[in-house]
């Protein structure tokens, strides 16, 4: 196995992860899970989607195996909630106070693709986090619940261009650039009807340690800036060669608190202020060159900072 292979999958669970299935109500779900989604969901509540994540036993380190019980994500029309059975089945389900999202408070989205390993991390304004494992391959499965809740939680700020046929454009050049980066972005970043504004594709920058060894300054990334949201794209390889899959960070417009860019030679460093309990750092940092810090600049000040296209 290469060097880059090992370090790809040293990032990932030793064992595989099980394939989510769905279940159209909340009877068809497991027994260890029933009583809590009954308890937790009220009348009022739509349901969107529920998915299943079977439970699993993996390696957690060299020395120890950890064991993960069932659990289930319900989404509904304004909110998620994360239910979890119990370690052991003598103890009632239960439903942590910290796993309940609505999607108004939607901090940030991160969505994890990489060979047939996903992960979904969900934060919220009060930095309340939901993370579940899963087989890449049943993405399908929990795809509509999400979509649905970026949705909502970026209605109050998305608006429509008049250019209908600027997300087709865009794909289009994206796709000269980084045909695998236009998958991404077009297969799993964008929902549906969201219209893409601009887009910075950045390959990956190498520096040189002792002027000599090559180190990788960061990942090949795009920000792709729609009418609805911010759209990271990334890439994670400890290589030069190509990377496995893709890491997608969903930003709601009313979630950015600030966009900054600072010159840090040789580039400059695009820093994505977070709204978020004070105090505590959120913001995320890009390295770009200054072509395409230059385009970037003009993007953001044109579709950014909430404003609607003109």
């Amino acid at each position: 196995m290469t060097g880059l292979m090992k370090r790809d999958f040293q990032q990932l669970p030793s064992q595989a992860t099980p394939m989510p299935y769905a279940v159209s109500s909340l009877s068809d779900l497991p027994g260890s899970l029933q009583e809590a989604a009954r308890h937790y969901l009220s009348p009022a509540d739509r349901l969107v989607s529920i998915c299943v994540f079977p439970g699993r036993t993996h390696l957690k380190d060299m020395y120890r195996w950890e064991n993960v019980s069932e659990q289930a994500l319900l989404f509904t029309d304004t909110a998620v909630q994360h239910i979890q059975a119990p370690a052991s089945s003598d103890q009632p389900a239960r439903l942590p106070e910290r796993r309940s999202l609505r999607a108004t408070d939607l901090l940030y989205t991160r969505l994890s693709l990489i060979l047939m390993y996903g992960r979904l991390e969900l934060v919220d304004k009060n930095l309340t986090r939901l993370a579940v494992d899963f087989n890449a391959a049943g993405f399908n499965i929990i795809q509509p619940g999400l979509q649905q809740l970026l949705e909502t939680a970026c209605a109050r700020d998305s608006f429509a261009s008049p250019d209908g046929d600027l997300t087709k454009k865009h794909l289009e050049s994206l796709g000269e650039l980084s045909y695998k980066f236009k998958n991404g972005l077009h297969l799993y970043g964008l929902l549906p009807g969201e219209q893409l504004l601009g887009f910075v594709f950045q390959p990956a920058l190498w520096m040189r340690r002792w002027k000599l060894f090559p180190r990788k300054k960061s990942e090949t990334t795009l920000l792709a800036l729609t009418n609805k949201q911010l759209i990271v794209v990334e890439e994670r390889a400890s290589s030069r060669f190509p990377a496995y899959g893709w890491i997608l960070t969903f930003h709601p417009r009313h979630a950015i608190k600030k966009i900054e860019l600072a010159f840090k030679q040789p580039w400059h460093e695009l820093a994505i202020g977070l709204k978020g309990s004070a105090g505590l750092n959120n913001d995320q940092r890009l390295a770009l060159e200054t072509p395409n810090a230059l385009v970037w600049q003009e993007l953001w000040s044109r579709f950014g900072d909430n404003r609607a296209a003109p």
